[in-house]
């Protein structure tokens, strides 16, 4: 547990000092900051349009600041060989890519509340009050962002930035699109739904830490709309994790 909250640490101190992370957090106020024109534009629909457009901004730019954080995040230490001086002392490359994502996932939850008090404000100005719906979406985002997290770290483990950002990004759109690839089974033949299925298993599901239409339309969830998704979340970091482990261990060092 040592070496985890060590490297966790260190992890944390290196992503909030990289100054793309701040250049990405410019332009996601300067996003939020717009909803209120937006809203002014909507024809009296504006604390609507400013939660719609407020949790879309925070989401994009949370996906993008893990993005290009993630990608490189395990891959600089192969490629300046640094893990030789780190698996030279008694740290197991468990410790490692759970340190990794810890230090990682808490920076990046950082920035999310970041723009969360931001998002409160600006619906505050608009005349909306306190909306504990908007705390649940945000809560199920950060979740969601585990998972990102962690395949933005197994990749980070087998391939270079560029094509890891690309496949996280597939990944991401993939996992946002299984209800309609479910569909699209159904009418598809035998060998096609197999496959379809074993995708639709296999990927991230995460349409399921979607809450921002009940943010909008003020719709309370259940508490299994919370409780599951988290569950979800944890099993699939899990899985994850283990894999960029394996990664990790064929790697030449």
């Amino acid at each position: 547990m040592k070496n985890i909250i060590s490297i966790a640490k260190n992890t944390f101190r290196e992503t909030i000092r990289d100054k793309i992370l701040y250049g990405i957090l410019a332009f996601a106020f300067l996003f939020l900051g717009m909803t209120i024109f937006f809203g002014s534009i909507s024809l009296g629909e504006d604390i609507k349009v400013v939660k719609d457009f407020g949790l879309a901004g925070i989401y994009i730019f949370s996906v993008i600041i893990a993005i290009f954080l993630g990608t490189s995040l395990v891959y600089k230490e192969i490629e300046k060989k640094t893990l030789y001086i780190i698996f030279s002392k008694p740290v197991k490359i468990y410790e490692f890519i759970v340190g990794k994502f810890f230090g990682l996932w808490i920076s990046v939850t950082l920035n999310v509340l970041l723009m969360t008090i931001v998002y409160f404000i600006i619906v505050k100005i608009k005349g909306g009050g306190f909306d504990l719906i908007s705390l649940y979406a945000i809560l199920l985002l950060i979740f969601e962002l585990a998972i990102f997290v962690a395949v933005t770290i197994l990749f980070s483990s087998v391939t270079t930035p560029l094509a890891g950002a690309i496949f996280a990004i597939i990944i991401l759109y993939i996992g946002h699109s299984l209800a309609t690839i479910k569909q699209y089974a159904i009418k598809s033949g035998q060998f096609m739904r197999i496959v379809i299925d074993g995708a639709y298993y296999i990927f991230p599901n995460l349409e399921k830490f979607n809450l921002r239409n009940s943010v909008v339309h003020e719709v309370s969830p259940s508490s299994g709309q919370i409780i599951y998704p988290i569950l979800y979340s944890i099993l699939y970091v899990v899985i994850l994790l283990w894999a960029s482990s394996l990664a990790i261990k064929k790697q030449d060092l």
